[in-house]
């Protein structure tokens, strides 16, 4: 993780990048990298993904919602390629960005009951899953492994198209709700509706709300 780079998220206001990665949009361009960012977490920017003060109009408060969160993980357990394997999921993580579903749709299927079953696929589509998922809302265990996320050694804020920023690498300074999240890769809600900001909790994937890109 870098020894510098660090998300700090300003009451009412917006997440203040210092020493940071340049930020990448949802088309795949990186912009140049300065040493403080402001960026908007409140959904009302017209310079989106920077902060623009829309924040005080639009009375953008940064307190977590009331609604009832599930922040402890649910154990998905099976045999795949003749070894055990937990797939652990902690639901007030999940941002909906369905890499899961991409990349193992035979273990992962919302229409299924239950949604996550490990032996319907094969130990390398679930950690290519593992390492795709960008929120830590997914981990696994493999044999008598304790848990684990997967993640690169790079540096990025990545933007989602109508969804979050995906965070890599960089500290933030602010608590983890979730048992067992990623301090090395999460997601920051920028839409303003989640009931657990700063975090994303998927809530703009509910409500479709747009960038505006």
């Amino acid at each position: 993780m870098s020894d510098t780079a660090s998300i700090s998220p300003k009451d009412d206001g917006p997440l203040l990048v210092s020493n940071g990665p340049g930020i990448t949009d949802a088309q795949g361009v990186t912009a140049d990298a300065k040493p403080v960012v402001a960026l908007c977490r409140c959904g009302a920017s017209a310079n989106k993904p920077f902060c623009d003060g829309s924040h005080a109009a639009a009375s953008f408060s940064s307190a977590p919602g009331s609604a009832k969160l599930r922040n402890t993980p649910i154990d998905y357990s099976g045999t795949v390629d003749g070894v055990p394997v937990t797939i652990s999921y902690t639901p007030v993580l999940c941002t909906h960005a369905a890499q899961c579903q991409a990349k193992a749709a035979s273990v992962f299927d919302p229409k299924a009951k239950p949604w996550v079953q490990p032996d319907g696929g094969k130990l390398t589509e679930i950690m290519d899953v593992m390492a795709a998922c960008p929120s830590g809302a997914l981990r696994v265990s493999v044999g008598d492994q304790e848990p684990q996320h997967l993640t690169t050694g790079e540096v990025s804020i990545r933007i989602e198209k109508d969804g979050p920023y995906h965070v890599t690498n960089v500290g933030l300074e602010a608590e983890f709700n979730g048992e067992g999240a990623s301090r090395a890769k999460y997601s920051l809600c920028r839409c303003g509706l989640s009931n657990n900001k700063p975090f994303c909790d998927g809530s703009h994937y509910d409500a479709k709300w747009s960038d505006g890109s």
